[in-house]
């Protein structure tokens, strides 16, 4: 049990078992964030980088914030963020980003403590789960519905990849967003290490006639939640919906190893609605909570 207030500078000198997969030691030290600092003692954890006299926690991560090891009141909270901004302060740091995770994902601080500790709320972004409870599929839209068996009829199968795939559906999503004008944000030699250390990255695809239509590299991010992190659909096959099938067979998947909600991930940019995702993910079943970016002046 740590007893002080502790910087670390070394992903080495880590040694945590957090069920979070961001927060975890392999994971940290395999995304090569440059100057990462890891603030912690008994109550908190909080992992940032440095960025042109930003810190931001955690870059390349859906969210990342003050994960609260253990029940205080907020008196310990706002003097830990005291010693956080004072070692901040003294690196010529000027201000403190982070997004704060949605409420199905426990054991971070209340939004109302970051308020206190004089955070302001930059924006809000619209999050959407799947609640992964035996009754999801009357809660879809018939017009997915629809779709599930013209997807079916039409030849279209759902299989969860091997490991050894791994490349080839990185290649996959790089194209098909290439096709989008769009990047890829991370390195096939970076996923393939975070996959190997943290076993933490399942691959699902929906075939027809041994072509991928649309794929999916998803992230057991707790042990009762996946997040579908590099999704894909081929634009050969964009107006039969494959997606649709693959993200029925996902949740299928996740609902029978036990787990309790598919984070389905952001549908608006900073702030900003994205309507058609919005819509689709709302069709798919899916609730709607709050991801929202703090910022905190040094």
């Amino acid at each position: 049990m740590k007893t002080s207030f502790i910087v670390h500078a070394s992903t080495d000198s880590l040694d945590n078992d957090f069920p979070v997969l961001y927060f975890k030691k392999e994971y940290l030290k395999i995304q090569e964030h440059s100057d990462l600092l890891c603030y912690e003692n008994e109550q908190f954890f909080l992992p940032i980088a440095l960025d042109q006299g930003l810190a931001i926690s955690i870059p390349r991560s859906p969210f990342g914030s003050f994960f609260l090891k253990d029940n205080c009141e907020l008196d310990v909270f706002l003097s830990f963020v005291n010693q956080v901004k004072n070692d901040l302060k003294s690196r010529g740091v000027s201000h403190l980003n982070l997004i704060h995770p949605p409420k199905n994902y426990t054991g971070y601080i209340r939004e109302d403590w970051l308020a206190s500790a004089g955070f302001a709320k930059k924006f809000s972004d619209i999050n959407q789960h799947i609640p992964l409870h035996s009754n999801w599929e009357d809660e879809i839209h018939e017009m997915q519905r629809r779709k599930l068996t013209a997807l079916e009829n039409e030849g279209f199968e759902f299989k969860k990849m091997d490991a050894d795939e791994l490349e080839k559906a990185h290649q996959f999503v790089k194209v098909c967003r290439i096709a989008q004008e769009l990047s890829i944000n991370i390195s096939y030699e970076i996923l393939k290490q975070l996959s190997d250390q943290t076993e933490a990255y399942d691959l699902f695809g929906v075939f027809r006639d041994n072509k991928i239509s649309a794929l999916c590299i998803a992230a057991r991010v707790t042990k009762k939640t996946a997040y579908y992190y590099l999704p894909a659909t081929s634009p050969m096959f964009r107006s039969q919906s494959p997606m649709v099938l693959l993200i029925a067979g996902m949740v299928a998947y996740y609902r029978s190893a036990g787990f309790e909600s598919f984070d389905l991930g952001i549908s608006s940019i900073e702030g900003r609605p994205q309507e058609t995702l919005r819509i689709f993910k709302e069709r798919m079943g899916a609730s709607e909570l709050t991801k929202t970016s703090w910022e905190l002046p040094i």
